[in-house]
C-alpha cells in the first residue's frame, strides 16, 4: 500500500462495507469494559475475593493495552493492517472464551491480560484502517461513525447489556458474547478488507525494533503503576517516587534509542508535523478532562444528590448519547470546513460546561444535570472526530499504524492522568476532614445528610471541575492554531 493520502485502494461501496470491521472492533472493545465492570461484584463473590481482584482486572488491562499499542501499530506497518486486525480478533476471541472458563481469580486475571493484548492489536490500528480505506473527502464521516457514534454506543450499552446478561445468565455470559462477536469480526475482516490491507506498506523489509518495544512497554507500565498507586492517596510514598522516576528514566532511554535506531518503533519525525503534535496535545487534554467527569460525576450524583446507582446511570447517559449523535455530522463538517475551528469550538463549549457543572450542589435538579452533561457531550462530539481526522490525515501512509497506535496511547494516558488528578484533588480535601484519602473511604458516610466528609468531597469536586474548565481552554488555544492545508 504505497498510495498517497488522497487515494483509496477500494471502490466506494466496498470501503463503506469494510468500515463495518472497524465499527465492530470499536463496539466490541468499548462495550466489553462496561459489561465486565457491572459484573465485578458477582465475580468477587464467586471467587471469594476482595476489591483487590477488581482493581487488578482493570489495572492489568490498562497496562497491557497501553504497553502494546505502539508495537502493534508498528507491526501493522510492516506486515499489513489486515493481518494484525485478524490476529487481534482471533486472540481476543480465544482469550475471552478462556476467561469465561476461569476457575480462579488468578486464571481470570491471566486470560484478561491476553484479552487486553488482542484488544491492543485491534484498537491500535482502527484509525489507520479508516485512513487507509477512505480518501479525505469521505474520511471525516467514516471516523465519525466508527470512532464516534459506535464508540459512544458501546460505552452506553456496555453497562446495560452487562447487567442484563449477568442477571439472566451469569457473569461468564459477558465473556462468551465478546468471544462470539470477535469470531464474527475475524470472519468479516477476512472477507471484507481489501487485499492491499494484508500487505506491509514498507517498500523494503525493515526489522522490528525489539529494544524500543521493551523500553517503551517498561516506561509506560511504570508510569501507569505510579498513577494507579497514587490514586490510593499515597503520592508521597517512596513506591510512587520509584515507579514515577523509573518510568521517566526508561522513557528518556527509549527516546535516545529511537533517535539512534535505523528503523525505530516510533518515528520521532512525526512530531515535526504541527498537526500531529498540537492535535495530540489537545487530544490528551480532552481525555484528561473527560476522565475527570467519568470518575467524579457518579460520586456526585450518589453522594450529593442522593440518587441510587440506577438513577445515576441514566443521568450520565446524555454525554455519550450527544457524542454519538453529533459524531457523523462533525465528521462531515471536518471534510468541508477548517477542522481546527471545530476542535477549538468544541473544547470552548466543554470549558463552559465544566465551569457550570463545578457549581452543582445538593439542591441541583436532575434536569440541570442532564442539560449540562448533554452540553459536555456536544462539545466532545464537536472536538473528537475533527481532531481524529486532522491527526490521521497528517500522517504519511507508510506510518499509519504507528500514528493510529499513538492516538490510542494518548487516550489511555489521558484517562489515567485524569483519574489520578481527580482522586488527588478530592483526596486532599478529604484527608483534612477524615484523615483518609481514598474516594472509596466515603462508603461509610453515605447516610450522612450534611456530614463534613460529603461536604469535603463536594469542595474537591468543585476545584477539580474548575481545573478541567481551565485545561479545556488551554486545549482550545492549541486547537485554534492553523495547521491543516485546507
Amino acid at each position: 500500500m504505497t498510495l498517497s493520502q488522497d487515494e483509496s485502494p477500494s471502490p466506494r461501496g466496498k470501503r463503506w462495507l469494510s468500515l463495518s470491521v472497524a465499527s465492530l472492533a470499536t463496539l466490541l472493545v468499548t462495550a466489553d469494559t462496561g459489561q465486565l465492570s457491572i459484573a465485578l461484584p458477582v465475580i468477587i463473590t464467586e471467587f471469594n475475593a476482595d476489591l483487590t481482584l477488581a482493581s487488578w482486572i482493570a489495572l492489568v488491562y490498562a497496562l497491557i493495552t497501553a504497553s502494546l499499542y505502539l508495537p502493534c501499530g508498528r507491526l501493522s506497518d510492516l506486515v499489513g493492517i489486515g493481518k494484525v486486525f485478524s490476529a487481534g480478533f482471533l486472540l481476543y476471541a480465544a482469550s475471552a472464551l478462556a476467561a469465561g472458563w476461569s476457575q480462579s481469580a488468578e486464571q481470570l486475571i491471566l486470560f484478561r491480560a491476553l484479552q487486553a493484548a488482542g484488544s491492543a492489536l485491534i484498537m491500535a490500528n482502527n484509525f489507520a484502517l479508516v485512513t487507509a480505506l477512505f480518501p479525505p473527502k469521505e474520511r471525516g464521516r467514516a471516523m465519525g461513525i466508527s470512532g464516534g457514534t459506535v464508540s459512544a454506543l458501546g460505552y452506553t450499552l456496555g453497562p446495560v447489556l452487562g447487567g442484563l446478561l449477568t442477571y439472566a445468565f451469569g457473569w461468564r455470559s459477558n465473556l462468551y458474547l465478546s468471544a462470539m462477536l470477535a469470531f464474527v469480526g475475524l470472519g468479516v475482516a477476512r472477507y471484507l478488507l481489501p487485499p492491499e490491507s494484508f500487505k506491509g506498506s514498507s517498500m523494503r523489509k525493515e526489522p522490528f525494533d525489539l529494544r524500543g518495544t521493551i523500553t517503551f512497554a517498561l516506561s509506560i507500565s511504570l508510569l501507569l503503576l505510579a498513577l494507579a498507586t497514587a490514586q490510593k492517596g499515597t503520592w508521597r510514598s517512596s513506591l510512587v517516587a520509584v515507579e514515577f522516576l523509573g518510568g521517566i528514566v526508561v522513557l528518556v532511554l527509549f527516546v535516545w534509542l529511537e533517535h539512534r535506531a535505523p528503523f525505530p518503533l516510533l518515528d520521532l519525525t512525526l512530531f515535526r508535523i504541527p498537526a500531529f503534535t498540537l492535535g495530540n496535545a489537545a487530544r490528551w487534554i480532552s481525555f484528561v478532562t473527560m476522565s475527570i467527569n467519568v470518575l467524579l460525576m457518579p460520586f456526585f450524583l450518589q453522594l450529593g444528590m442522593r440518587l441510587d446507582p440506577l438513577q445515576a446511570g441514566f443521568l450520565v447517559v446524555p454525554t455519550p448519547f450527544a457524542m454519538a449523535v453529533l459524531a457523523p455530522l462533525t465528521g462531515w463538517m471536518s471534510e468541508r470546513r477548517i477542522p481546527e475551528r471545530l476542535c477549538s469550538l468544541g473544547l470552548i463549549i466543554n470549558a463552559v460546561a465544566f465551569f457550570v457543572l463545578s457549581f452543582l450542589s445538593v439542591e441541583t435538579t436532575s434536569v440541570t444535570v442532564i442539560l449540562w452533561l448533554s452540553v459536555l457531550g456536544f462539545g466532545m462530539g464537536l472536538f473528537q472526530t475533527p481532531n481524529n481526522n486532522l491527526l490521521m490525515s497528517s500522517v504519511p501512509r507508510q506510518r499509519l499504524g504507528v500514528g493510529s497506535s499513538f492516538l490510542s496511547i494518548v487516550r489511555s494516558l489521558g484517562n489515567s492522568v485524569g483519574a489520578a488528578l481527580a482522586a488527588t484533588i478530592v483526596s486532599a480535601q478529604l484527608v483534612a476532614v477524615t484523615g483518609r484519602t481514598s474516594l472509596q473511604n466515603l462508603g461509610g458516610h453515605l447516610g450522612t445528610e450534611e456530614g463534613a466528609p460529603v461536604l469535603a468531597f463536594l469542595q474537591g469536586y468543585h476545584y477539580t471541575y474548575l481545573l478541567a474548565a481551565v485545561l479545556c481552554l488551554v486545549g482550545a488555544a492549541l486547537s485554534a492554531i492553523r495547521v491543516s492545508e485546507r
